[in-house]
Parts: C-alpha cells; structure tokens; sequence
C-alpha cells in the first residue's frame, strides 16, 4: 500500500511482495522505484521479490499431472478461511461465484486488492479465489518443464524488473529439491543464476538483473 511503499523507498534493502500476475507487480515495482529516486536514493539498490510458486517436472505433462494431483488435497474451504484472515473479509458469507469487489479494512490490504482493482482487466469470483490461494497463496503458480518455467520466469524479469523471487512450496521439500535438480542448471546455462556464491549467499532464487551472471 502508499505507506509502505514510501517507507520501503526511504529505508529498504528489499522489499518482498505479492500478487497474482506481472500486471499487478510491475506498477508497484515500478511505483517504489519512482520514490526511491524521490528520496534521492539509487533505486536499483532496493531489491525486489515477488512471492512465487513453481511446479516443475521433467516435461510440460508431467508437471500439469503434478498440479492435478495436487489439486486433489487442496482444500478450498482452507483456502478462503485464510484468505478471510489476510483480508478481514469473511468470504464464507458469499456465494462461490459471487464477484470479490474491495472494501477498506483494518486487516493486511493487499491480499485484498491483488483480486479486486490492482488489475482492471480480470474479475475475481470466491470459486477463483479458493482455487488460486489454495495452491501457491496470492502468488503466482508457474507450471511446466524447466525450459518452459525458465522462458516464464525470464518474462516476469523482463516485464516486472525484478531482482528476484521469493519461493513459496506446495510439498515440502518436493518443491524445491525439484527446482534445484531441474530448473537451477536451466537458470545458470541462461545467465539468471549465478554458478558461484561466497560462504553464506544464497544462490538460489535470486537472479541477476538483464542476464548478466554477476560472480
């Protein structure tokens, strides 16, 4: 929201956000960017994340088969009870294919915008919201072989510019051991991920900026 944005652009290091999709993060990259400089800070040196669910697998079918099975624990129910609790909004009052429109609350106010008015070209229905928090929370889920999830990853670079992304899990630890077998070396051989780290520096998920493989 305004007020964190401004706080982020006077004080952060790096700032973690979230949103369903590169239209929803790129202003608000975009918008802490825009106040860094008015603060007179590089804005290049704040580092942003975006929240980031991927299910990567061998082939592309092979990895819609993993989301299709995984679908079949999700529990919807679960899913809008938390959505409930991000939010404030008591979504078990609405009918499943009621359009979610935004109201102001005390609670956190972006959960809430990510899928009412941050993107004007979709409308959520609860069904759609339970369907995507269920697996992957407000953040994207990005599906497919690691040729086909490393072509997405470098579109959400190069539309959002962002510095990187931070990794939410469906199985644990599945879900990352199966990006560090299957999409890490996809990632370096393209430059995003650096091949060396010092003690203690994380190389996976950050990535470099542009492609340029930074050592």
């Amino acid at each position: 929201m305004p007020a964190g944005r401004a706080f982020a652009a006077r004080h952060a290091e790096c700032v973690f956000m979230s949103g369903p999709s590169k239209k929803v993060i790129a202003p608000r990259v975009a918008a802490v960017r825009k106040l860094a400089v008015e603060a007179r800070r590089d804005p290049k040196a704040i580092l942003m994340f975006a929240m980031m669910t991927v299910i990567v697998a061998p082939t592309d079918e092979e990895a819609q088969a993993k989301l299709a099975d995984y679908r079949r624990y999700a529990d919807p129910e679960g899913a809008l009870t938390l959505m409930s609790g991000w939010t404030g909004v008591d979504f078990s009052c609405f009918d499943p294919d009621q359009i979610v429109e935004y109201v102001e609350s005390e609670a956190g106010r972006t959960a809430l915008e990510n899928i009412t008015r941050a993107d004007p070209d979709r409308r959520w229905t609860v069904r759609e919201v339970a369907e995507h928090v269920s697996i992957g929370g407000i953040g994207p889920v990005i599906v497919g072989s690691s040729t086909t999830v490393a072509d997405q990853l470098e579109a959400w670079f190069d539309k959002t510019d962002l510095d990187g992304f931070n990794l939410a899990f469906v199985v644990r630890p599945e879900t990352f051991a199966d990006g560090a077998e299957l999409l890490v070396q996809e990632l370096q051989r393209r430059g995003r991920v650096r091949d060396g780290h010092a003690p203690g520096e994380a190389v996976w998920p950050h990535a470099p900026r542009r492609g340029a493989s930074r050592r």
